[in-house]
């Protein structure tokens, strides 16, 4: 798991030109985040929130430039000062492009950040984090269970619901949030609960099989999940820097820029037309993030309801990842009876011997008949011979030739 998350993050410093660009990402994110601290705790300055979109606005047109090939325009190869030049002519093209989107075609800006960005980063950290889940679990697939992994599934089926259930109680006793805060928390803990119960009732199906490893390691990781995403629903917004919350944000963007990341980049090297250059598949990464980011500051600045503001992104993640894993077990378990027919069809025909129809107790029989069917001749008598032998002789040529033929010489 940790290879594969350094792996995909070594996309992103792979030339300076992708160097550059995650530099220009990190000062993004930076610029936003302080702008929503900015935004939510002074209303005057919420307007300058939308100033943040500039930076997906400049990765939408740099990923554009890099799906044609033409990323050196963008950001040089072998200098860094040429680089931040063309970004400032970027940046100048993008605050205007911005300013039209919002003011000319709003429904355009709302589809393409709201719709693409924000909810498209929040499947995409759904999906590969369940992944990340059942990839753990069968690298510790344990085989069919005994009866002391039996026990263990069973403690960490009961201890996903004490999680959940804990997660709810102490948020409410500590932060006391208001309705709007504390209804949405009961609600996702019900779906997380709900999975939890589905997820048990596969597990009991799967008990004697390999896969159970998997459901049950699945059901743990979405239980923590929920409880991290209950917690910041009924903790509410803080505008102030919540290092712990930072930390976790900026981990769960990092893990899914790796696996966006590695597979984007592994269509670099197939041999098609649709190959996917490493520029684009970086500037598409950092759209997505940086573009969520924005979207989320946006929310922040200007929902105030006191039970949504700030957690937007938190209360949509906790209602969308029991789907997903719901449906991302449904697909590990489609898999692995896939691939256990498609192994039961290959091993019988390797088992059966393909030179075993050519050994036959028949084919003596049909070599021996033309052997039996001959005519036998008769051995001739010792006159016979002798008859012969003087047939041979009368045919000879006479010796004196040599002499002859020596005279000549």
């Amino acid at each position: 798991m940790l290879t594969n998350f350094i792996e995909g993050l070594k996309l992103f410093f792979a030339s300076k030109r992708l160097r550059w660009f995650t530099l220009v990402f990190f000062i993004g994110a930076v610029i936003i985040t302080i702008w929503e601290s900015l935004g939510a705790a002074f209303e005057p300055l919420a307007p300058l929130v939308f100033s943040g979109g500039v930076f997906p606005i400049y990765f939408l047109l740099t990923s554009f430039m890099s799906l044609l090939g033409l990323s050196r325009f963008v950001a040089s190869d072998e200098s860094y000062m040429r680089s931040f030049i063309y970004t400032i002519i970027w940046g100048v093209i993008s605050a205007f492009v911005l300013i039209g989107m919002v003011f000319y075609t709003f429904g355009l800006f709302v589809i393409i950040f709201v719709g693409f960005t924000f909810l498209g980063w929040i499947v995409f950290q759904s999906y590969f984090a369940t992944r990340t889940s059942l990839g753990f679990a069968e690298s510790v697939d344990s085989g069919k269970g005994s009866l002391l992994v039996g026990i263990l599934y069973g403690a960490i089926y009961i201890f996903n619901y004490a999680v959940i259930i804990g997660a709810v109680i102490f948020g409410w006793f500590i932060f006391a949030p208001d309705l709007v805060g504390l209804g949405l928390a009961i609600l996702g803990g019900l779906l997380a609960m709900g999975f939890n119960f589905i997820n048990g009732l596969i597990l009991v199906a799967e008990r004697n099989k390999s896969t159970a490893s998997g459901v049950s390691v699945l059901g743990l990781f979405i239980s923590l999940y929920s409880a991290y995403f209950i917690y910041n629903v009924l903790k509410g917004f803080d505008p102030s820097l919540d290092l712990i919350s930072i930390g976790i944000s900026v981990a769960f963007i990092l893990y899914t820029m790796s696996g966006i990341g590695r597979t984007l980049a592994s269509r670099a090297d197939l041999d098609t037309r649709l190959k996917l250059s490493k520029e684009f598949a970086a500037t598409l990464t950092y759209f997505l993030a940086s573009g969520f980011m924005f979207v989320e500051s946006v929310f922040t600045s200007f929902i105030t309801i006191p039970g949504l503001q700030g957690v937007v992104s938190d209360v949509i993640k906790l209602l969308l990842f029991p789907f997903i894993a719901l449906v991302m077990v449904l697909n590990y378990l489609y898999r692995s009876r896939k691939a256990l027919k498609e192994a039961e069809i290959i091993i019988p025909e390797q088992e059966v011997p393909e030179v075993e129809p050519l050994v036959s107790e028949e084919e003596p029989e049909e070599i021996e008949e033309p052997v039996e069917d001959e005519e036998v001749q008769p051995i001739p008598d010792e006159d016979e011979v002798e008859e012969f032998d003087e047939s041979e002789e009368e045919f000879e040529e006479p010796e004196p030739l040599d002499d002859e033929f020596s005279e000549d010489e």
